[in-house]
């Protein structure tokens, strides 16, 4: 395919298009479907650098809108360009919804980017032709520019990060830097995002809503899909790109100039943090803090948790002002509780003696707070013993609730590389790669064995302490009794809707390994 082009057009429309999707049958639709932050963001900056573009969001998941009615959308709307960017486990439902974009209306220019694209864009051209451009890591400044090129008539060249066929052939243009100053960035446009359709009947987020402060991380775990797409790319001489951490954080001005939109114009109650890592730098935090508290806002926050900087931020006093600010919910990536399970993740600065001290603070000083913990099975060394070790963990650091996942090599990430070269992978079905189906063994322990042990560890959280969970459930703090009967009640419409199917002779009752699958929505397809 040559590449498409916009010559000739005075006007185009810009769609960044979410299609339909399955989801976990653990969160109801509402908490599944939080906003994809990145399509506001990114239509912010196309917005401010072509003047010549209507720029519109369609999130089809929190409209219900199934894939008969995206087809009509498409036909009504008539986009010049349509965008999509998805998660790994999601890639084929992206495809899907560029070949319909093709079949609707051949002429549409179509974009992919996101984790997926950057790190395999040959790969989703040659899988999905019906897609013109992809667009590598941090996207603002090369969609921008390829847009205007497009417009232009002008050579795709001097487009950074861009890759395309031509003639058959991958076309691959120069890796460009990151922006470095956040600041420079538009406010993301929240006001195309419609934020009243998510979150409407909400339990876990409720009237929450997405929102960045930095890119990039302080640490440089090599299976993390963040780290890979927001950090510091270069091309090597053999053609593969490596990667460098590139943590920025926007101003506290900027960050609190974006709370007050969202409190005060959208009803915002609730802030999900997509950072990599929230708290980082105890001076930014301190001051963001104190001109919450100063506005006397009601917020509840979630946030990803580094233990190592939560224990300096305590000894500061900080960590007092982040809870009472509005810190609400903790994840943290506990992961392992050995050096050398922490050492082969390249993960620095954890361990035993820093999530027990970290974890035993919080439960003491601050039991407002929701503590969630993830912990990864099926690392090279695992044997059964070790990922059933996991749990014990997990109970001695007393999170009040722990998900354990197994070791998914996401592309782009050091992992991948080294479970490619190494002939580790054996499920190559993308749509897999959701963090709850192992798709590599270990030295000692099949897939299936994993996934065994990995199901036993989530299922005995509850039923090997089953005092201490009830006892949460009547918490006198509202949150943490209304998150602990959550995901009691959750887990169980769960199993009672794979009994009633089982009844009816409409599947095999999995147990508590079906909380792990994901579900079509009633909407899905219509």
């Amino acid at each position: 395919m040559n590449h498409a082009d916009l010559g000739g057009k005075g006007r185009i429309k810009v769609l960044f298009l979410r299609p339909p999707r399955h989801y976990w049958p653990i969160l109801n639709e509402s908490d599944n479907f939080l906003l994809p932050l990145g399509y506001p963001s990114l239509a912010a900056y196309v917005r401010r650098e072509i003047p010549e573009a209507q720029v519109e969001i369609l999130d089809c998941c929190p409209h219900k809108i199934g894939w008969q009615s995206l087809r009509r959308e498409l036909e009504v709307r008539k986009p010049d360009v349509v965008c999509i960017g998805e998660k790994v486990c999601y890639i084929h439902e992206a495809f899907r919804g560029f070949r319909m974009v093709k079949e609707v209306l051949p002429e549409c220019v179509t974009i992919t980017g996101g984790h997926f694209a950057s790190h395999l864009p040959q790969y989703a051209l040659d899988q999905c032709p019906a897609i013109d451009y992809c667009i590598r890591y941090e996207g603002e400044e090369p969609l921008a520019d390829l847009l205007r090129a497009l417009l232009d008539g002008k050579s795709l060249g001097k487009v950074n990060n861009l890759v395309y066929k031509d003639c058959g052939r991958h076309i691959e243009t120069a890796i460009g830097p990151n922006i470095e100053d956040l600041d420079l960035l538009p406010v993301p446009a929240y006001d195309l995002a419609n934020l009243e359709a998510y979150s409407p009947f909400g339990l876990l987020w409720p009237k929450a809503t997405t929102i960045q402060r930095s890119r990039g991380c302080v640490d440089t775990c090599k299976f993390c899909s963040w780290i890979a797409v927001e950090a510091k790319h270069k091309r090597q001489a053999d053609g593969s790109v490596v990667h460098r951490p590139n943590y920025r954080s926007k101003s506290v001005e900027r960050v609190v100039y974006e709370t007050e939109l969202l409190y005060e114009k959208y009803g915002v109650r609730y802030l999900f943090w997509v950072d990599a890592t929230w708290n980082v730098d105890s001076d930014w935090l301190g001051e963001y803090c104190e001109e919450i508290l100063r506005r006397n806002y009601k917020l509840g926050w979630w946030a990803f948790t580094r233990l190592d900087q939560m224990l300096q931020q305590e000894k500061d006093g900080v960590f007092q002002l982040m809870v009472r600010a509005g810190l609400r919910h903790v994840l943290v990536g506990v992961e392992r509780p050995a050096e050398s399970g922490l050492g082969w993740l390249n993960k620095h600065g954890y361990g035993y003696d820093v999530c027990k001290k970290a974890f035993g603070i919080m439960k003491d000083k601050y039991p407002q707070v929701f503590r969630q913990g993830t912990f990864i099975t099926g690392i090279r060394s695992d044997t059964e013993e070790s990922i059933k070790n996991l749990l014990t963990y997990a109970h001695e650091i007393d999170v009040d609730f722990a998900a354990f996942h197994p070791m998914t090599p996401f592309p782009g990430t050091p992992l991948y590389e080294e479970a490619v070269r190494s002939g580790w992978i054996e499920e190559t079905d993308f749509a897999k790669f959701d963090m709850f189906v192992p798709v590599m063994p270990t030295e000692s322990l099949s897939r299936e064995e994993v996934a065994k042990w990995t199901t036993w560890c989530q299922q005995n959280f509850v039923a090997k302490k089953p005092l201490r969970y009830a006892s949460r459930m009547f918490s006198g703090e509202s949150i943490r009794r209304r998150l602990h009967w959550w995901f009691f009640l959750s887990i169980g419409r769960v199993l009672a809707n794979q009994a009633m199917m089982h009844y009816q002779g409409e599947q095999v009752f999995e147990g508590f390994g079906g909380v792990n699958k994901l579900w079509k929505p009633a909407w899905y397809d219509a």
